[in-house]
């Protein structure tokens, strides 16, 4: 799911128009009470933070009693202001956390925030380089500048999130994921063809006219006509559309029934335009960016179709079933009070938990490799609950396997509701089978 995921971050790099005042603006959940657990353990991983001796290292970053590790993202940048600011706010709580239980191994976490303001990814990479052991639990939309400056110099990632093709297939990264260029989970939409037999014969996608967006929107589009769906319309609309008139006309001229928006941003002008031209599809697809408030608030005032959400982070609307969610939940009210909650926040936890984990394990002497060792080991991974299960973590440049479970979310006015019906579960919430899995060409 990385990759649609990340369409969000290259709309907002173009579309001044449609940027929020920041990006917190569209998210799902504000943490308002919660009990926070201090004995440095996490649900279903076990102890990751604890005192410990420290020690002498000559690895960089790492002294006796400290662990220096650098968190990227795009917060300062002028045409999104705030753009996965969480990534600063979730690494200060984790830290915070995790430090109070004695940090890893008695080395507390000290973050260094580099923010590359979205044009300046190898500037921040090279800081980082100067004075960071590794990079945790950060992301920048515009990465593809960075990835050999951070290979060059040896600084290791577990990061919460890719863009380009280069920084997918990284040397010495691990993403808890297992993001992967050729294959992707896309059983959603099995899933939805099961209950919609006729309407997946009318199938209308596409993307905005921008090659990184368009490349995984290539790739769902495959993964669908490979279930069956047949495409009637493709729309490929350019990256600022002030007017979603044109485009909606053209899905209800040619028939479409399942509608998978060409709009990768902001869903609300789009159903507007919807409205106003009186066109209701049987059903609409939206990919996980539209997890968060902004849409069920677009709902609550204006009237969608039948309308799911393809999510492989845990549903905040299920947190109670979800030890490690609850955790997270509990980190965030106790350490950054106030400060709304989303799947982001989840991505950046997936990755912390995992390195603290790692981190621990080295003991002492704790090096990159080391670390990445540790990560690329961990079978079953979900952070507690965080995330859909993967099988076996693997390192980013050896092709890992992504998690091949998936989960819809039904949008209704001012809310999401889990679709147990249509996911089907056989693994928790989780509908999981390798037959889920697609494999694609990389360039989609």
């Amino acid at each position: 799911m990385r990759s649609r995921v990340a369409l969000t971050l290259l709309v907002a790099v173009a579309v001044v128009a449609a940027a929020c005042s920041n990006n917190r603006a569209s998210t799902s959940q504000t943490v308002t009470s919660a009990k926070v657990t201090s004995n440095g353990a996490w649900p279903g991983v076990g102890k990751i933070c604890e005192s410990g001796p420290g020690g002498t290292s000559t690895a960089r970053g790492v002294s006796q009693g400290a662990l220096h590790l650098a968190v990227f993202s795009d917060a300062g940048n002028s045409i999104q202001p705030g753009l996965n600011v969480e990534f600063f706010q979730a690494a200060s709580a984790f830290s915070k956390w995790c430090n109070a239980s004695g940090g890893i191994d008695g080395r507390k976490i000290v973050v260094d925030d580099e923010d590359a303001a979205l044009f300046n990814a190898a500037q921040v990479t090279s800081q980082a380089c100067q004075k960071d052991f590794m990079s945790v639990a950060g992301g920048m939309a515009l990465d593809q500048p960075s990835v050999s400056v951070r290979v060059g110099c040896g600084l290791g990632q577990i990061n919460a999130f890719d863009v380009s093709s280069e920084a997918v297939d990284a040397k010495l990264q691990v993403n808890p994921t297992n993001t992967n260029d050729t294959e992707i989970e896309a059983g959603w939409y099995g899933a939805l063809a099961t209950v919609y037999p006729s309407a997946i014969k009318h199938f209308g996608t596409g993307a905005q006219n921008n090659p990184s967006i368009l490349a995984p929107a290539n790739k769902w589009r495959d993964a669908a006509e490979t279930q069956g769906y047949k495409v009637v319309d493709y729309q490929v609309p350019p990256l600022m559309v002030t007017d979603w008139t044109p485009y909606v006309e053209e899905a209800q001229s040619k028939g479409v029934q399942a509608l998978e928006p060409s709009d990768d941003s902001n869903i609300a002008p789009f159903v507007q335009a919807m409205n106003t031209a009186g066109y209701s599809p049987t059903f609409m697809l939206l990919t996980t960016q539209f997890y968060a408030s902004s849409t069920t608030q677009a709902a609550a005032s204006a009237h969608f179709p039948t309308t799911y959400v393809a999510i492989q982070n845990w549903p905040f609307e299920l947190a109670s079933q979800s030890p490690g969610l609850e955790q997270m939940n509990a980190i965030m009210h106790k350490y950054a009070p106030g400060e709304p909650v989303d799947f982001d926040d989840e991505n950046a936890f997936d990755s912390w938990v995992l390195f603290a984990k790692a981190a621990t394990s080295c003991g002492s002497d704790v090096t990159v490799a080391c670390v990445l060792q540790h990560a690329a080991s961990q079978t079953n991974w979900t952070a507690g609950g965080l995330q859909a299960p993967v099988a076996h973590v693997g390192m980013s440049d050896a092709g890992p396997m992504p998690s091949d479970c998936f989960a819809l979310m039904q949008v209704e006015p001012g809310k999401f509701v889990y679709s147990r019906s249509i996911t089907d579960p056989n693994s928790q919430i989780w509908h999981c089978g390798t037959n889920t899995l697609f494999h694609v060409p990389v360039n989609g």
